[in-house]
């Protein structure tokens, strides 16, 4: 190479002081500083304002944070347990009020499931005592199913007659037709001399009147012993009118076995009652003996209680039960214990307790179940609290509010075992004499959820 191309060859790199130096270098040099100064000036007009809003601030205090009437705290150990400490203002508000938990003998009770029906005898069948046809009372309505009867209330006429395709009646119907014209005479003559019966009383009270009266007169009787006369006279005279119409109805029924004619015989009622099931209409022409209606009384019913043969041996039958309805829209009846055929099954191992209840206002119907509260033998010591102190959850578990502090409550999970009246029997509980916390009980627990007043 010559020494002109050498001389042409790059030039070493300028070290920094060089390109400081550079017009190009100072002009961003300059820009830079620029904007740091910029930037610490707003800075410390920050500085200032801040300053100044810090001295501008009002000196008025603070107001006063309201304290919450409730204070829910978690237990320490158990998360299912908790506490609630209340300002002695809530607790003057919500009223509460608090009885201790105790040792009670209680007698012990089993729930069981029975269904009613009608007793033994309950049951009336009325039916045709002759041959004949049936007619309506007068413009009494016909009876139905569901009437209430009482007694000797008429229900149909009757009107015997032989059947019709036969002039001469047979063996069966001669021997009926006698025993009704027997039936029927002997009950006239027996009218008759109960009727004369009668009369004597009232003609021989009518005497002791007249002696009474005429010694009270005399000063030598007592107005007692008129009293007396006078009053066993009325009951004569009332008997003696029965009496007589008694004879009065039977002497107008008469039979005419010959003539296939008779007078209409009325059917009565022989019981109060519910007319049950209607097997006749008027018109009908029917035998002797066939069924006409059925009575049933629904004053007293039977309560049958199915019991698993293993348990029979802790039921105490010789005590009273109680029995209510499955709607528990009311309170439950005494359930009396009775003596019934035994009866049991074998598929469901279970042997029936048979108790008698009163149905005067027909609270209950036939084939209705119903729940009896039976009483178990002995009685034993158990933990109570008042019934209403015991409150549950959604999922159904029991629990109860206990007073730990002038303020504070705790809430404890209880086993109920059943229920009286009044009382809720424990199996798992506080302990005997903690206080436990009866009116306010449902209060705490709303408060402690966030929905208490």
């Amino acid at each position: 190479m010559s020494p002109e191309f050498r001389d042409e060859s790059p030039e070493p790199v300028k070290s920094p002081e060089f390109r400081a130096q550079s017009p190009e270098s100072g002009s961003r040099a300059t820009t830079l500083d620029s904007g740091r100064s910029s930037l610490g000036f707003a800075t410390i007009l920050l500085a200032i304002l801040m300053g100044t809003a810090g001295c501008l601030k009002s000196d008025k205090p603070k107001a006063e944070k309201s304290e919450k009437p409730a204070r829910v705290e978690a237990h320490p150990s158990e998360v299912d347990i908790y506490r609630i400490v209340l300002t002695p203002k809530a607790v003057e508000r919500l009223n509460i009020t608090t009885q201790p938990a105790e040792m009670r003998s209680v007698p012990r009770t089993r729930l069981l499931g029975g269904d009613l029906m009608i007793p033994d005898g309950q049951r009336i069948p009325v039916t045709a005592p002759l041959t004949g046809t049936l007619l309506q009372v007068g413009d009494t309505p016909l009876p139905v199913a569901g009437q209430r009867v009482t007694l000797n209330q008429p229900l149909l006429n009757l009107t015997p007659m032989l059947p019709p395709e036969r002039d001469v009646p047979n063996a069966v119907e001669r021997v009926a037709m006698a025993n009704a014209k027997a039936t029927l005479v002997s009950s006239q003559i027996q009218a008759d001399g109960d009727m004369q019966q009668a009369q004597a009383q009232v003609e021989a009270g009518e005497i002791a009147v007249a002696r009474a009266r005429q010694l009270l007169e005399d000063r030598a009787g007592s107005r007692r012993q008129f009293d007396e006369a006078e009053a066993a006279l009325n009951i004569a005279t009332q008997a003696f009118k029965a009496a007589q119409e008694r004879k009065t109805l039977l002497d107008e029924l008469t039979l005419d076995a010959k003539a296939g004619k008779a007078s209409v015989l009325p059917i009565t009622c022989p019981h109060d009652g519910i007319i049950q099931i209607v097997n006749a209409q008027v018109g009908q022409v029917v035998n002797a003996g066939a069924p006409l209606f059925e009575i049933v009384d629904l004053r007293k019913m039977w309560i049958r209680v199915p019991v698993y043969a293993g348990l029979v041996d802790e039921i105490d039958a010789s005590l009273k039960a109680s029995a209510s309805g499955l709607s528990n829209s009311g309170d439950s009846v005494p359930a009396q214990p009775i003596t019934a055929p035994p009866t049991a099954n074998a598929l469901s191992a279970s042997i029936d307790l048979y108790y008698e209840v009163d149905n005067a206002e027909s609270r209950f119907r036939p084939g209705e179940r119903v729940t009896v509260q039976v009483p178990l033998k002995g009685e034993t010591e158990s933990l109570v609290v008042p019934r209403a102190a015991v409150i549950r959850d959604i999922y159904g578990t029991g629990w109860v509010y206990v007073k730990s502090g002038e303020t504070e409550f705790r809430r404890e999970r209880v086993a109920v075992a059943f229920t009286t009246d009044e009382l809720a029997v424990l199996t798992l509980g506080p302990d005997v004499g903690t206080p436990v916390v009866v009116d306010g009980a449902a209060e705490l627990f709303g408060t402690e959820f966030g929905a208490g007043k």
